[in-house]
Formats: structure tokens, sequence, C-alpha cells
């Protein structure tokens, strides 16, 4: 049986303040694009940058991740969804967000 290689990598999700379950991107062409383009640097950088600024790059990381599934939300709004008692938790699906390789 062929590979189908418009199949989509593993979509991660995460509960945040509002009780709601969001859908976060797999990180495809697009969504490491927008990551350069927001951060203003490659990917190999990213996690210095990260390191820099862990709130804010945290918060406008997981912006970029939600936006395909939820357009509706803003830049504003994922700070206030994001309880410092979740900070590690999602800070781990995102890491796996950024590692998946299949």
């Amino acid at each position: 049986m062929a590979e189908n290689i418009l199949a989509e990598a593993k979509t991660r999700e995460v509960e945040l303040a509002d009780g709601k379950v969001y859908k976060l991107s797999p990180l495809n062409l697009n969504v490491m694009a927008k990551l350069e383009d927001s951060f203003e640097c490659g990917l190999d950088k990213l996690m210095q940058e990260f390191e820099k600024k862990q709130a804010s790059s945290f918060r406008k990381m997981l912006f970029i991740l939600l936006q395909d599934n939820h357009p509706e939300i803003t830049l504003e709004d994922v700070g206030k969804l994001v309880p410092m008692s979740k900070f590690a938790e999602i800070s781990k699906i995102i890491s796996e967000v950024m590692t998946e390789t299949e």
C-alpha cells in the first residue's frame, strides 16, 4: 500500500484556562515559516530566542501553533488562557510539537 504523503502529523491538544481543549498545528512548512518570520530567526536559533525572553516567546510560539485551528484567538487571549500552573505542561507539549519527526 502506498504511503499517503499528505497525511497530517500527529495533532496535539491542550486544555487552557477557559476549560476548552485547543488543537495545536503540527510542525509543517507553513508553521515553520510563521515561526521564523515572527521570531526573525531560523529554527536553529529559535530555542536560543525562547531562552532569552521565555514568557513572551512561549506566548508567541503557542499563538502560532494555535492559529490554524483557532483563527479567532488573539495573542492577548493566549496570554490570558495560560495560568502559571499550566506553564510546564504546555511547555512540554510545545516541545513535543517542535521535535515531532513523524
